[in-house]
């Protein structure tokens, strides 16, 4: 029987105070999540715990004849309406927002979604491939416009969001679908990961990790280890056959 092994964490870094990012594994549903807060005094932990539980809540209603794709982008909407209006219900926490990025998996079929710069890549055969995409102002250059990575680097806010849950009444998520193959390792993460630590450095670190619990606190480690410039959140995913 297929199955899939799971493993995750998350580590306030080196940097910053308090811990806005926040994640949770669903096995019961087949699915895997991790949030990056952001936004007005604590209210960036709110707005990611907010966004992880309302998904979860709306995956958990029964969606029978409703196509999976649809079923995961209802639950983002959702997650979205609740964290913008909890945003304008209180002051304190008006522009409050978060990342998102969403594994869902039947047998080998395997769902990923996204809103904002958090990741999933997929390491198979030694090679890890990004499955998400990032919405942030340097992603949309590169894509849309063409631009160079040279040309790129001129912009100030070229890291800045061009999506996030919660910021606006309405959210556009991307979601892709694959299959998986045995043996193929899931990796979803923050910023906190992606930022320093580079594609290479992670596959080989998950490579040689002796289990996914030991490569998660091991990614964590080389993060905090390259600065920890922020809150770092991992978790792996292994499907065995």
């Amino acid at each position: 029987m297929p199955r899939m092994e799971l493993a995750g964490a998350t580590h306030v870094g080196r940097v910053r105070r308090n811990n806005e990012d926040c994640f949770a594994l669903f096995p019961e549903l087949n699915a895997a999540i991790v949030a990056d807060g952001m936004g007005g005094a604590a209210c960036g932990e709110v707005a990611s715990a907010m966004t992880v539980d309302e998904v979860a809540r709306l995956m958990r209603i029964p969606h029978a004849g409703l196509p999976q794709d649809q079923w995961i982008i209802n639950a983002i909407h959702a997650a979205n309406q609740r964290v913008w209006q909890a945003a304008h219900a209180d002051e304190g926490c008006s522009g409050m927002g978060s990342t998102l990025v969403l594994a869902h998996w039947q047998n080998n079929h395997l769902w990923i979604a996204n809103v904002g710069d958090s990741r999933a890549y997929r390491l198979r055969g030694g090679q890890l491939k990004q499955l998400s995409f990032d919405q942030n102002v340097a992603n949309e250059l590169r894509t849309s416009l063409g631009l160079t990575e040279q040309q790129i680097s001129q912009y100030p806010y070229r890291n800045a969001l061009t999506m996030a849950i919660g910021t606006a009444e309405k959210v556009v998520a991307r979601l892709m679908k694959d299959d998986l193959q045995p043996g193929d390792v899931l990796l979803l993460c923050s910023d906190g990961l992606s930022g320093p630590v580079s594609d290479q450095r992670m596959a080989d670190i998950v490579l040689e990790a002796h289990d996914l619990q030991s490569a998660v606190n091991e990614l964590i480690d080389e993060a905090n280890r390259n600065g920890g410039p922020d809150n770092v959140t991992v978790v792996l995913l292994r499907y065995t056959d």
